[in-house]
């Protein structure tokens, strides 16, 4: 949809309603591709918007990690980080393959071409939970965790994060 507005026009985005947007209980992310022939644009789509949601927790979580590490006493903050950091990629590339398919739609453009928009979203319960259990599995990660602290950040984080990307 284009609305028209003192000469300029604004483009409407599909999946741009709070409903698509990550909130405090579901990551989310949405993307487009184009290609000639449509199950390329679909294949497209979905792989953009898997990135865009791998990107976005990874980025959430690093920001929780680093707040949890200041809160606390660990004696090689470094080594947490890192170790924390590889089992969380870990985590976020065997739930991508989880993510759930929201909506999508599909468009055809006057030159032939298709532009498929799909969104997609992820609980936050999945990675979160998949953290802490990597967390316990690892004797030396285990000794310095505060489950309950560090869920705490992670539930603020996800609501900053909810309250600075919410359409306004």
């Amino acid at each position: 949809k284009q609305v028209v507005n003192s000469g300029k026009t604004e483009i409407l985005m599909p999946f741009s309603s709070p409903e698509y947007i990550t909130d405090a209980d579901f990551f989310r992310a949405t993307a487009s591709g184009t290609s000639k022939n449509m199950e390329m644009a679909r294949t497209a789509a979905d792989l953009n918007a898997r990135n865009a949601l791998a990107a976005q927790v990874s980025t959430i979580v690093k920001t929780v990690t680093e707040r949890y590490m200041n809160q606390v006493d660990i004696d090689n903050k470094s080594e947490f980080a890192s170790k924390l950091e590889t089992n969380t990629r870990l985590i976020v590339n065997q739930e991508l393959q989880g993510a759930i398919v929201k909506g999508t739609k599909a468009y055809q453009n006057d030159d032939g071409s298709y532009e498929f928009w799909i969104n997609i979203e992820m609980p936050r319960a999945v990675i979160a939970d998949g953290i802490e259990e990597a967390i316990s599995k690892d004797e030396k990660l285990a000794v310095d965790f505060d489950q309950h602290l560090f869920m705490k950040t992670f539930d603020e984080e996800m609501a900053a994060y909810q309250q600075q990307n919410t359409p306004r």
